[in-house]
C-alpha cells in the first residue's frame, strides 16, 4: 500500500537556491531542506501560521491560507501527479532583475541596504521564491558601475542632440574643508556631467578654468553659449580665462546668488540690524512665556497667544537663510493687534523692555517700512529660483527692483550714509548679474519688444553678442542684423498681431524656433533663450550630497556616481531607456523545462 503523503507539504512552497532543492515556509519565508518531520515542526511553531489558521480554518481544522509561487505564461503547469510548481531563475534573468532593481533603487533614492531588510527579503521570497536579490554591496559597487556608465552615455547622447547648452558650475565646502564643485550641463535640462573634489584654494580659480575649457571642448565649443557659476571668487576668476580661449562663450554670475548678496547687505545696515534684534526679542520672550509652566495657565486663559489671528506662528529667522528676517518681520506684522492687547493687558506679567517695544509707535513703523523694502527682494530671490524664470527676465526684475528701492529707501530706517551703501550695493548686484548677453536675451524676448528699459550702452553691447554669435553660427551678419530691426519695428513676418499673442503660450525660445525658423535671427535668439539664468540645478544637489555622506559608508567617488545616476534617471526620459530584452516566450519555456528536468 502507497505511503500517503503528508499535507505539511502544502505550506511550503519548493524552490531551488544555490543548485538545490529547499522548501520555503508560505507564511515566514523560513526554508528548509526536504524533511517533512522538521517542516511540521516549524509548522506548529510558526506563529505566522497559528495567526492565519485561527482566522480561516478547514473542516478539518487545518488552514487553507497559504501564498502561492506567482504565474507566469511562459512557465509550464504543474504535472497531473505532482502538487508544486519548482521556480528557477537561471543567471541571464537573474542578472536582468538584479538591473532593473537597482535602477528603482537609484531612481527612487532608496537605501542602498534595502534588500538587506528581512521584511524585503519575504517579499522577495514570496514574489519569486528562487531569485536572490542583490546585497547591499554590489548595489554600491559593480551594479553602480554599470548604471553610471549606461547613464552617462545617455547623458552625451542627449547632449549630441541639443543645438545649444549652458555649462553651470558651483560648489561648497564640508566640514573637513574638501571642496566638491559640480558641473551641470543644460541642454536646457539641467543634467549632471561631473563631479571634482578640490582640498586646496590657492590654485582654485586657475583648475576650474581648466575644467570649464575641457567640459566645453568635450560637449562641443559650436554648441555652447555661455558659462555660468556661483558668486565665489575663483569662480569670477575664472571668467576670463575661458572667454579668452572662447570669444563666443558669455560667462555670467548666478542670478539669485546676487540678489542674496543684496539682500545680505541690507540686512546688515546698523538700523535695520538693531530693529532685527528688537524684534527677535519681542519673538523670544512671548514664544518662551507661552510654553512657561507658571504662567501658562493664565496665557492660556486670554486671548494672547503666539499666533496670530489668521494662524501664523511668530517665526525666528534660520541660521543660515537671511531671508528669515522677512519671515519674522510679516509674522509679528499678522499679529500686532494681539501682540499690542498683550501689553495692554492688566491680567499678564509683561516685562517692561518688552511691553515698551510693543508700544512704541517707532518699533511699529520700522518693521512696515523695512518689510516692504525687503518685500521686493525677497519676491525678486523666489522668482529667480523658479524653473520657468528666463535669462530675459533678469533685465527686467532689476529695472523693478531699482524702482522700488529708490521709491521705499527714504521712508525707511535706514540714514542717509546706509542709503547711500544700499544703492553702492544694488550698483555691484546688477554689475554681477546683468551681462551684455542679458541685454540681448532681454531685446530678443517677444514679450518685452517696445519697452525702454535698456541704457544706450547696454544696447550696444546686446548688437555685439548678436553680431558676434552670427559669425560663430557662420550667419551672414548683415541679415541677422536686418532680421533683427524687422522684429523690433514688427514688420514683415511679424506684422499681424496673432504671431505676438501666440508668444504668451510658449517659450520665447520655441516662439523662435517654431514660427520664426524663416528668419535669419532665429538660430541666435532661440540659441540666448535657452541660457538658464540661475544655478539652480547645481544647488538643488548640494542636499543629496549630504544626505549620502551622512552614511559614511560610501567613498566620495560612490557618492558622486551615486547621486549623478539618482539625478539623471529622473531627467531622462524613461522610454529612451535601451533594456536589454530577454528571450522570447517559447525560449524561456524550454529554457525552463530543461532546467527543471
Amino acid at each position: 500500500m502507497p505511503r500517503m503523503q503528508s499535507g505539511v507539504w502544502r505550506h511550503f512552497t519548493p524552490a531551488i537556491k544555490n543548485g538545490r532543492e529547499t522548501f520555503m515556509c508560505n507564511y515566514c519565508a523560513r526554508t528548509y531542506t526536504k524533511n517533512a518531520t522538521k517542516m511540521q515542526i516549524h509548522l506548529d511553531k510558526c506563529k505566522e501560521y497559528c495567526v492565519v489558521s485561527q482566522q480561516s480554518p478547514e473542516p478539518d481544522g487545518s488552514s487553507a491560507a497559504s501564498i502561492p509561487v506567482p504565474s507566469f505564461p511562459f512557465l509550464p503547469s504543474a504535472a497531473p501527479r505532482g502538487q508544486f510548481l519548482i521556480d528557477s531563475v537561471d543567471q541571464r534573468s537573474q542578472a536582468y532583475a538584479d538591473e532593473c532593481l537597482a535602477r528603482a533603487a537609484y531612481a527612487t533614492s532608496s537605501p542602498l541596504t534595502l534588500t538587506d531588510n528581512v521584511y524585503w527579503k519575504r517579499f522577495f521570497s514570496v514574489l519569486r521564491p528562487a531569485y536572490c536579490p542583490p546585497t547591499a554591496a554590489a548595489l554600491s559597487s559593480h551594479l553602480l558601475d554599470c548604471e553610471y556608465d549606461r547613464v552617462q552615455n545617455q547623458v552625451h547622447d542627449a547632449i549630441g542632440k541639443a543645438d545649444c547648452v549652458t555649462v553651470i558650475c558651483s560648489g561648497w565646502s564640508n566640514m573637513k574643508e574638501t571642496g566638491t564643485i559640480v558641473y551641470v550641463v543644460a541642454t536646457p535640462v539641467p543634467l549632471l556631467y561631473k563631479c571634482t573634489n578640490m582640498k586646496e584654494q590657492s590654485h582654485a580659480s586657475a583648475s576650474i578654468a581648466e575644467e570649464l575649457k575641457e567640459i566645453i571642448n568635450e560637449v562641443g565649443p559650436q554648441k555652447v553659449f555661455a558659462v555660468m557659476t556661483d558668486d565665489a571668487p575663483e569662480m569670477m576668476a575664472a571668467w576670463a580665462q575661458v572667454e579668452e580661449a572662447f570669444p563666443h562663450v558669455s560667462a555670467i554670475g548666478c542670478t539669485a546668488y546676487g540678489i542674496q548678496q543684496l539682500f545680505g547687505d541690507m540686512v546688515e545696515q546698523p538700523s535695520i540690524k538693531a530693529l532685527c534684534r528688537r524684534a527677535e526679542q519681542v519673538v523670544r520672550y512671548v514664544r518662551e512665556r507661552k510654553s512657561s509652566a507658571e504662567t501658562s495657565r493664565r496665557w492660556q486663559t486670554t486671548k494672547i497667544r503666539n499666533h496670530t489671528s489668521n494662524g501664523a506662528t511668530l517665526a525666528l529667522p534660520g541660521g543660515s537663510d537671511r531671508t528669515g528676517v522677512l519671515s519674522m518681520f510679516s509674522s509679528l506684522l499678522e499679529g500686532q493687534t494681539s501682540l499690542q492687547e498683550m501689553a495692554v493687558s492688566t491680567t499678564l506679567n509683561i516685562e517692561a523692555s518688552i511691553r515698551a517695544t510693543l508700544q512704541d509707535p517707532a518699533f511699529w513703523k520700522g518693521l512696515i517700512s523695512s518689510h516692504n523694502l525687503l518685500y521686493m527682494i525677497g519676491n525678486s530671490i523666489d522668482y529667480m529660483k523658479r524653473d520657468d524664470t528666463l535669462l530675459s527676465g533678469v533685465v527686467d526684475m532689476f529695472s523693478q527692483l531699482r524702482y522700488h528701492i529708490g521709491a521705499t529707501l527714504s521712508g525707511s530706517v535706514l540714514h542717509s550714509t546706509e542709503q547711500k551703501a544700499v544703492l553702492a550695493s544694488l550698483d555691484r548686484c546688477q554689475e554681477f548679474c546683468v551681462k551684455p548677453i542679458h541685454a540681448a536675451a532681454y531685446m530678443l524676448d517677444p514679450k518685452y519688444v517696445g519697452q525702454q528699459t535698456l541704457s544706450g550702452e547696454q544696447i550696444n553691447s546686446a548688437y555685439y553678442v548678436i553680431s558676434n554669435l552670427s559669425h560663430h553660427l557662420n550667419l551672414d551678419e548683415g541679415k541677422v542684423l536686418g532680421s533683427f530691426a524687422r522684429f523690433s519695428a514688427k514688420q514683415g513676418l511679424w506684422k499681424g498681431t496673432g504671431i505676438w499673442s501666440s508668444c504668451q503660450h510658449v517659450s520665447a525660445s520655441t516662439w523662435w524656433k517654431g514660427l520664426c525658423s524663416s528668419e535669419p535671427l532665429s538660430a541666435v535668439a532661440s540659441a540666448i533663450l535657452q541660457i538658464p539664468p540661475t544655478t539652480g540645478a547645481c544647488e538643488s544637489l548640494r542636499s543629496r550630497f549630504g544626505s549620502e555622506k551622512v552614511e559614511g559608508s560610501l567613498s566620495a567617488d560612490r557618492v558622486q556616481k551615486l547621486v549623478a545616476v539618482q539625478v539623471n534617471l529622473n531627467l531622462l526620459d524613461p522610454s529612451e531607456c535601451e533594456y536589454t530584452p530577454l528571450d522570447s516566450e517559447e525560449e524561456k519555456k524550454v529554457l525552463f523545462q530543461s532546467e527543471t528536468q
